[in-house]
């Protein structure tokens, strides 16, 4: 195939910002069906199958009996346990892998484009669970665990970017949320197949947690198998391979529409007009700078990296990653079934974010979703510091349903939509250096609080809710103050809104 097959018209200035500001409204929303772009991202979204099938398995399998029998690093009262650094670290390097591969994603994304760098992604998890399945000593697991991290830092960049940029405007926010629904579909299975592994093998028997290590490869070689199935990003065919006729196919394919239809020529011709501008640039180094560029990407950036790192931060993983951990110590017969009803309303809640998240303002969920989560919080944090002085049945019951309160609001507000409002944030020009940024230092931020939760939790208890509570609430006060509103806003035109702040 030609590297340019066809030519856009050059549009003078002002034309071209009266196209940009008709872009996606109506013509591009103009689509012959829904269900590819659905079956699209849902595929694409398979990624977060993984990513949450990761999170609900390591919070259990860290607290396994055959698990902490194996690799365990200390004695304690003749009982072989874990140091709670060490603890911390086992969970936590997932995350510093994740800062590692969302680095990653810059170099992999340009050269090889979106569906290639998720491939990379399925086959990385694959070879850390291996890693892990064969680990005779906690260092290997370490090695696995930053295996899996990596790959999931590469998926949570490569995959909502991906549906992004299929997607049209009017459908972006709920198809990413296929991503946050998917990912809770697999915190659910993983926290199923660990309270099954549990109780079906004996606490000696190293099946008890290579079992979930094992189905983890399965969907890992589901993501690399499914995502050739995809179209690539339009945009990646034009801003890195100037392959118009492939990305009219791709527009084509994601919208049911024929390749030569006026609607996609018209996309196509947008997108072709905007490259070759910022291709006549003189500047276009200093242009495309995080740190210089116009209009505001500095701003942008930091914005994007307070969303993402405040999301990390509202005390979900408290939560997920040391569940079973929190209720083990209140007397519960079986913890294992804590994660398994807490991953059940996750899944509940994320269906309803698909019919929400393009119904309302994107800061208004947002800040809604932090205050609630505050409440939640501070409401949890009280009633367990008194479940010290006087538990009983009624208190614990109260505990788990102020959790469930908490994963239900996240699930409809920080954890689909933080995603979405950064995907939406920047220009194509540095979408994916200032995207692999955020997702890098929100993984960095994570690593931090998964390293120190542990041995925090020993020296304050159930007090650390404070500071999650105080975390909720700068939330609430970021959103206010720095995040525009990106609800069906193409790509595009979010420039003009900085220009004129």
């Amino acid at each position: 195939m030609s590297e340019i097959s066809f030519v856009s018209p050059r549009l003078p200035e002002g034309q071209r910002r009266k196209a940009d500001e008709q872009d996606e409204t109506p013509a591009e929303d103009d689509i012959g069906s829904t269900w590819p772009i659905i079956i699209f991202s849902s595929i694409i979204a398979t990624g977060g199958l993984i990513f949450g099938y990761d999170i609900g398995t390591i919070g259990g399998m860290i607290d396994m009996p055959a698990f902490v029998n194996t690799f365990g690093d200390r004695q304690t009262g003749g009982q072989i346990a874990f140091h709670s650094i060490t603890k911390g670290a086992l969970i936590g390097i997932s995350s510093l892998g994740g800062f590692v591969g969302g680095i990653l994603s810059i170099s992999l994304i340009t050269p090889f484009g979106l569906r290639a760098t998720i491939f990379s992604a399925g086959v990385i998890y694959a070879v850390g669970n291996l890693v892990t399945v064969t680990a005779f000593v906690w260092i290997q697991v370490m090695f696995g665990r930053a295996l899996n991290g990596m790959a999931n830092g590469i998926i949570c960049v490569t995959c909502p970017m991906l549906i992004s940029e299929l997607a049209p405007a009017s459908m972006r926010g709920g198809m990413i949320c296929i991503q946050q629904l998917l990912t809770t579909v697999g915190i659910q299975l993983g926290a199923v197949t660990m309270y099954f592994c549990q109780s079906l093998f004996e606490n000696t028997s190293t099946l008890q947690f290579k079992v979930p290590l094992i189905q983890g490869l399965f969907w890992a070689v589901a993501v690399c198998v499914l995502i050739w199935f995809v179209p690539e990003s339009p945009y990646w065919y034009l801003t890195n391979r100037n392959l118009v006729e492939k990305s009219k196919l791709s527009v084509a394919r994601a919208r049911s529409l024929g390749v030569n239809d006026p609607g996609v020529l018209r996309i196509v011709a947008l997108m072709f007009n905007n490259h070759s501008c910022e291709d006549d640039d003189a500047n276009l180094k200093e242009k495309n700078s995080i740190r210089k560029g116009e209009p505001k990407y500095l701003l942008r950036t930091l914005t994007g990296i307070s969303v993402l790192c405040c999301q990390q931060l509202t005390g979900i993983n408290y939560f997920f990653f040391f569940g079973t951990t929190i209720f083990a110590t209140i007397g519960l017969t079986n913890p294992y079934l804590v994660p398994v009803f807490f991953g059940f309303v996750n899944l509940v809640f994320s269906v309803v974010s698909l019919f929400i998240v393009d119904r309302y303002k994107r800061t208004s969920l947002l800040m809604t979703g932090s205050a609630l989560l505050a409440c939640f919080m501070l409401l949890f944090t009280i009633v367990s510091m008194l479940s010290k002085i006087n538990m009983n049945v009624a208190m614990g019951v109260v505990m788990v349903s102020l959790s469930c309160g908490f994963i239900g609001v996240f699930a409809t507000t920080w954890g689909p939509l933080s995603g979405v409002v950064v995907s939406e944030l920047y220009p194509i020009s540095i979408k994916v250096k200032a995207m692999s940024i955020c997702g890098s230092m929100s993984w960095l931020v994570t690593f931090v609080m998964t390293l120190v939760t542990p041995p925090l939790t020993e020296v304050f208890g159930f007090g650390i809710g404070f500071v999650f509570f105080f975390f909720n609430v700068t939330g609430l006060a970021l959103v206010y103050s720095l995040v525009p509103e990106t609800k069906g806003l193409p790509i595009e035109r979010l420039d003009e809104i900085y220009e004129q702040q």
